[in-house]
């Protein structure tokens, strides 16, 4: 009869591995840097990073293009105004084609630019049968705005950050997702632990239910002690179905996390090894978040972005210039070798300036709300800088904690797991009470789902350092 007992609970503790497909902790993390959504968002916002880099780059060098207008034909009737003054409305029938050639190249030292061009006009007068060319065979010059925010200047310094933080995000993406799936594996661990429970306790409580009734028959034990029992074996049954819906409830937030449509219910989380004790330097890991964290450079580039918007408004509000200057030649002729024969010289300077009288304090108000915007950016870097520094600390700590009481909690369930099998073998034999015995189960039952949770704790403790600090501990 004893021998029965030990035989079927080892086999109602194992039936559903047989009819399970396997997985680990590492398989499901490796799936996670394959396809989880989070990785493949930060993945993307890094192309977005690197391609306004090159972007930005690409302004600097030169660029070439063309302008074509070709045909410009109009057939109509407009309104042509005489000598005296008068307005007559004449048909006309004209073409006025042109093509432009030009280059331009950006200087980033001054924000201006400058450029060449070459460009021919044709125009043709259908009514009278004539036609006429003016053409630029070379223009040079420059545009250089006075006293404006050179925007070259501060992208060069900004657009560098933004693509060294959305590097270390990509980074610390991984590393989050990574414990995001740990955080769900381990849900899926422990309502499976939940059901084995429930099942080990069913067929447990099935077979101790047949011992008490023949002894109930016999006059050994008391009906109190059968009705516990059925009572236990019901709370068992209910427990297991409570447990498979929770199985798969799990199963499917792990599933759905990793992009897949439906989640394998049949699949059996295995419990992952604890490794092998690590001892920190948790100064060490504070100097590495304060050089992986994304955070920091975010806050390096809002503190300039807060200095380029203070630029900008004393700019907006302050006296504004534009400079443009260009030298070449240029000619109209109805013999287009006439213009690239003899072309006149053509010189253009024009100086553009603008700046405010009375502005009744717009200008003050304006740098004052740039200035305390930016003193907030200021202020919110130091206080985040400080809560980052207090979560790798507290989190080092409690990383330290969770190895200490895997190693004791491993021990201390190993005991209620061998204090329960001589419980049930002592009650089989009549020597103890059920009470004793149920007491012995939950104290089994409960150590084994804190031991679960203990290599949750440890494990998750892992994976956020490994976010906080963007690498491995």
């Amino acid at each position: 009869m004893k021998k029965k007992i030990y035989i079927l609970i080892l086999l109602v503790g194992t039936v559903h591995l047989c009819n399970s497909q396997s997985i680990t902790l590492n398989e499901i993390l490796q799936e996670t840097r394959n396809n989880a959504f989070p990785i493949i968002t930060a993945k993307n916002d890094l192309e977005v990073a690197d391609a306004r880099l090159k972007f930005y780059k690409a302004e600097l060098k030169p660029s070439l293009g063309v302008d074509l207008l070709l045909p410009n034909f109009l057939n109509t009737s407009t309104q042509v105004t005489q000598p005296d003054g008068s307005i007559a409305f004449q048909q006309i029938t004209q073409n006025n084609s042109s093509v432009s050639l030009f280059g331009n190249q950006n200087i980033a030292a001054t924000g201006g630019q400058i450029f060449a061009q070459t460009d021919l006009q044709r125009f043709d007068n259908f009514t009278s049968d004539t036609k006429q060319y003016n053409g630029v065979p070379i223009r040079v010059g420059f545009i250089q705005p006075l006293f404006a925010v050179n925007r070259f200047k501060w992208d060069k310094k900004i657009i560098p950050l933004a693509q060294e933080e959305a590097n270390l995000a990509y980074n610390i993406a991984i590393q989050d997702a990574q414990w995001r799936a740990t955080s769900l594996y381990f849900e899926v661990l422990l309502a499976q632990a939940n059901r084995d429970i429930a099942q080990t306790n069913k067929g447990v409580n099935e077979k101790l239910l047949e011992i008490t009734k023949e002894r109930l028959e016999l006059g050994k034990t008391s009906r109190d002690e059968f009705l516990q029992l059925q009572m236990s074996l019901k709370n068992a049954i209910l427990s297991e179905n409570q447990a498979n819906n929770e199985v798969a409830q799990a199963l499917r937030n792990l599933y759905t996390f990793l992009g897949k449509k439906e989640a394998i219910i049949s699949v059996n989380c295995l419990l992952p090894e604890q490794i092998k004790t690590t001892l920190i330097d948790v100064n060490e890991l504070v100097l590495r978040a304060n050089k992986n964290r994304p955070e920091l450079k975010r806050y390096e580039r809002e503190i300039l972005e807060g200095d380029r918007e203070l630029a900008n408004t004393k700019s907006q509000y302050g006296i504004n210039a534009n400079l443009f200057a260009s030298f070449g030649f240029a000619r109209g002729s109805t013999d287009i070798d006439e213009i690239y024969r003899n072309p006149f010289d053509e010189q253009q300077v024009r100086l553009n300036v603008s700046m405010p009288i009375v502005d009744w304090g717009q200008k003050r108000e304006a740098v004052k709300i740039a200035s305390i915007n930016k003193a907030n950016i200021q202020q919110r870097t130091v206080q985040e800088s400080l809560e980052l520094e207090n979560r790798v600390r507290t989190s080092a700590a409690q990383f330290l904690q969770a190895q200490s009481d895997i190693s004791l909690l491993d021990e201390i369930r190993a005991v209620a797991e061998e204090r329960f099998n001589i419980s049930n073998k002592r009650y089989t034999l009549g020597n103890i009470s059920i009470t004793d015995l149920t007491l012995a189960q939950r104290e089994k039952d409960q150590t084994y789902r804190q031991y679960i949770q203990a290599l949750n704790n440890y494990w998750s403790t892992y994976w956020e350092l490994r976010t906080l600090t963007g690498g491995d501990i």
